[in-house]
């Protein structure tokens, strides 16, 4: 962009400029002097020309509540004489990032290009750290300091008068078990009801469906076979011979759905992380608070260049069902504490929210660097007025964490590869009934998927859930099976974390299911002696090394 006019900025004096066109599913809607900037989709709307009366109707002081009663998953940006608006849907699928510049208040879809306009640059050492420990920052920071961005629930209000916005988060994912809970029948109920709502807005056009042998995206294709929708292409991608692609065929053919299959090879992979589409997608896909989400980028553009994936094609994958069901509870937390110390039970709180997710590289993990990290966890839980009460609901502060910093950081901004290759989509297991339905669920049902788990199975919609349709894990290729059982074999007197470093080392680049190892060369993971976790640890070493870090042993530091 050029020129000192940003593009849909209304006339003063409202306090907020908009770094935006109608671009990448985001549109534009004037009624007078009113401009609403909107992204993404809703159940039941009365369309933007509504939406836009409801928020002028509202006011600065009720608008918030008006975006916090929308059904769906969005970004918006309303701009009225003297004040304006920005928000997210509560799970924050779509980013919003502001900043104050020379220009005053401006907020932008894209973080990466709001910062280059304005030259902002001034780095986040404490969001830097996290970036390199886990691939996301913690909170509302981002790598920029002079950038905020919109957390999961929250608005930011701007007013002609008052030099600062005023933020609110008009929800947070907590669960609160409910005494009277029940189960399977609620279960199957809101699972209907949310695939009815999403289907009631497809107008049949063909949903695409990324089909594993997993659960979430058996629920997905399973639940449209039940409603009764046909219009469904699903496939699988990854290295040939994979378990959940042969798992996903399977399940395709039951239901009489058609299915593709995207193979994914190491120096395929290896040559687009290389390209510059590659690079062109990180810079739009780049909120400066986790490094982007690629593993399905190849399948999707595959689909798009032959034709598979029409060009209004939704696509529909499963993401935020694991999470919200209880699969990634740590079995740390599956019994309340005995003891009734909040040091204590803070520690184990946040023990197990470091070893879970802040470990991508060993060699970060020092007591100053992991202090530096729980702090960041503990101040954005108590930013979010959540707190210790009940020893049975400690689950429930990690389960909040996640959702606001992994999930929609990471996990469900995997749609921005949707968006840059021209589709929609659409994310039925994060909709607003599911969460409900799933943070009123006691631990008991989410300690490993109990109750997602053995109820879908025994509802069995499609026939797909029963036996025969679970394929066993295989190693692949399938010639690195008597290599990989003979180093295991050499390696069983040593123990098993020997062995799971060694397969990490030198034996993980090659049987990645989808490759994304390929991000850095075979020599270079296994000669490497930092501790790396798994493929997505070097995916964020590449992302900081194109800011100008490295990750040098202990510490984060800027490239000479």
């Amino acid at each position: 962009m050029s020129g000192s006019a940003l593009p849909g900025s209304p006339p003063s004096p409202c306090p907020l400029r908009v770094n935006l066109r109608d671009e990448f599913g985001w549109s534009r809607t004037k009624i007078d002097q009113d401009i609403l900037w909107f992204k993404g989709y809703l159940h039941n709307s009365g369309g933007a020309d509504s939406l836009i009366r409801s928020l002028t109707k509202a006011g600065p002081g009720d608008a918030g509540h008006a975006i916090a009663n929308l059904d769906g998953h969005f970004a918006l940006i309303f701009q009225g004489a003297g004040w304006a608006i920005a928000g997210t849907d509560k799970i924050g699928s779509v980013p919003i990032t502001f900043a104050k510049t020379e220009a005053g208040w401006v907020v932008d879809g894209q973080a990466k290009r709001l910062a280059q306009r304005f030259g902002l640059s001034q780095i986040d050492d404490a969001a830097l750290l996290s970036i390199a420990s886990a691939g996301y920052t913690v909170g509302s920071a981002t790598l920029i300091s002079e950038l905020q961005a919109l957390a999961p629930g929250e608005i930011v209000v701007f007013r002609d008068g008052f030099e600062d916005p005023w933020r609110h988060r008009y929800y947070v994912y907590s669960p609160r078990p409910l005494d009277d809970f029940t189960s399977r029948d609620d279960l199957l109920d809101v699972t209907r009801r949310v695939f009815e709502k999403m289907i009631a807005g497809l107008d049949d056009r063909t949903v695409m469906v990324p089909l594993s042998a997993g659960y979430d995206s058996r629920l997905v294709v399973s639940a449209l076979a039940e409603l009764g929708y046909r219009n469904v292409r699903c496939f699988s991608y990854g290295q040939p011979g994979n378990h959940e692609a042969a798992g996903g065929k399977q399940i395709a053919e039951r239901l009489g759905y058609p299915w593709t299959f995207i193979p994914h090879r190491p120096a395929q992979q290896r040559s687009y992380f290389k390209s510059t589409e590659c690079r062109e997608f990180e810079d739009f896909a780049d909120t400066l608070q986790a490094i982007p989400f690629q593993q399905d980028y190849h399948a999707v553009a595959s689909l798009k260049q032959r034709g598979y994936a029409p060009e209004d094609a939704v696509f529909v994958n499963g993401q935020a069902g694991d999470y919200t069901s209880g699969n990634h509870i740590p079995e740390s937390l599956f019994e309340p504490s005995d003891e009734t110390s909040h040091d204590f039970r803070w520690r184990r709180l946040l023990d197990a929210a470091t070893a879970k997710h802040f470990d991508l590289w060993s060699s970060l993990k020092t007591p100053e660097n992991m202090a530096v990290v729980e702090d960041l966890l503990r101040t954005d839980l108590e930013e979010m007025d959540l707190k210790l009460d009940d020893p049975a609901n400690d689950f429930a502060l990690f389960e909040a964490s996640e959702l606001r910093n992994r999930q929609s950081k990471y996990v469900i901004a995997g749609q921005r590869t949707y968006e840059w290759l021209g589709f929609e989509w659409r994310l039925p297991l994060g909709d607003r009934d599911y969460l409900d339905y799933w943070a009123a669920a006691p631990l008991a049902h989410k300690i490993n998927q109990r109750l997602y788990r053995d109820n879908l199975v025994a509802a069995n919609w499609g026939g797909v859930w029963g036996e025969g349709f679970w394929p066993k894990l295989k190693v692949v290729p399938s010639w690195m099976r008597p290599l990989r059982f003979a180093a295991k074999a050499a390696h069983a007197p040593l123990g098993r974390d020997r062995w799971h470093k060694f397969e990490r080392q030198y034996i993980a680049w090659r049987t990645d299911l989808v490759c994304n190892y390929a991000i850095a060369p075979y020599e270079t993971v296994a000669r490497d002696r930092r501790g790396h976790r798994n493929a997505i640890s070097w995916h964020a070493a590449r992302y900081l090394e194109r800011k100008g870090y490295a990750i040098a042993g202990t510490t984060v530091e800027r490239m000479a």
